[in-house]
C-alpha cells in the first residue's frame, strides 16, 4: 500500500512540475526534491524521466478513452446528440490532461520520435479506436449508396474531422488559445452536427461534386 501512495505521490508531483516548467526543464533531481524523496528513491519506480512521463501521459490518454466511451456505448439517446457531446467532452478532457497537453505543445507525438515511441503508440491506439467511432456515426446516416461507397464516405469523414480536431488541439494547446476559441469551437461543432440532420432529413448525401468520397481519392 505505501509503495502505491509513493507511485502515485511521485506522479502527482512530477506532473505539477512538467505543467509548470515543461518536460525539458524538469529534472529527476527537481522531482525528488519536490517529493521529499531521495534521487535513488525515485528511481525504483521509474527508470528515467521518460518512464515517467510516458506513465502520466497513457494513463490520461486511457482515462480520456475511458470517459468519451460511455458516450460511444450509450444506445439510450440518438447517435447526433451523442456525436455533439463527444465532440464537445472530447476537447475539455483534453483541456484538463495537463500531461498530455505538455507533450502536445513539445511536439512529442511523431512517428520517428523514437524517444517517446511507448507515447505514440498510445496516442495511435486512441486514434484508431477514435477513428471507428467517426466512421460509425456517418454509417449511421441513412443512403442509397452501396456499401462500399459508404465506407470509402465514412473513411474520408472520419479522416478529415481527426485531421481538424488535430488542428485544433495545436491551436489550443500549442498557442494556447483554448479559452479564447472555446466559443467558436461550440459553433464549428453545430454545423457539423446540422450538416448530418440535413442529410438525414433529405436522405441525400448533400456535398454533390464536393463529396467527401471524391475528397478521399
Amino acid at each position: 500500500m505505501n509503495k502505491i501512495k509513493t507511485d502515485a505521490a511521485i506522479q502527482v508531483v512530477a506532473a505539477n512540475l512538467f505543467q509548470k516548467y515543461g518536460f525539458e526543464k524538469t529534472s529527476m533531481e527537481d522531482i525528488a526534491r519536490e517529493a521529499h524523496k531521495s534521487k535513488r528513491s525515485i528511481y525504483n519506480y521509474f527508470s528515467n524521466k521518460e518512464e515517467l512521463f510516458m506513465t502520466l501521459v497513457s494513463s490520461e490518454i486511457d482515462n480520456i478513452r475511458h470517459d468519451l466511451e460511455s458516450l460511444t456505448e450509450d444506445e439510450s439517446q440518438h447517435f447526433l446528440p451523442r456525436f455533439r457531446q463527444y465532440l464537445l467532452q472530447r476537447v475539455q478532457l483534453f483541456a484538463s490532461a495537463v500531461n498530455l497537453r505538455v507533450a502536445i505543445r513539445d511536439r512529442m507525438f511523431r512517428e520517428n520520435n523514437l524517444r517517446f515511441r511507448k507515447l505514440n503508440q498510445s496516442k495511435l491506439q486512441f486514434i484508431q479506436w477514435e477513428r471507428q467511432f467517426f466512421k460509425k456515426v456517418w454509417e449511421s446516416i441513412k443512403t442509397d449508396e452501396s456499401p462500399e461507397i459508404v465506407d470509402k464516405q465514412a473513411s474520408a469523414f472520419a479522416d478529415m474531422l481527426q485531421v481538424t480536431l488535430n488542428g485544433l488541439s495545436y491551436t489550443f494547446f500549442v498557442e494556447d488559445k483554448y479559452d479564447q476559441y472555446k466559443t467558436s469551437y461550440r459553433m464549428l461543432i453545430d454545423l457539423i452536427i446540422n450538416s448530418i440532420s440535413l442529410v438525414l432529413s433529405t436522405s441525400k448525401y448533400p456535398f454533390s461534386e464536393f463529396s467527401l468520397l471524391q475528397a478521399s481519392n
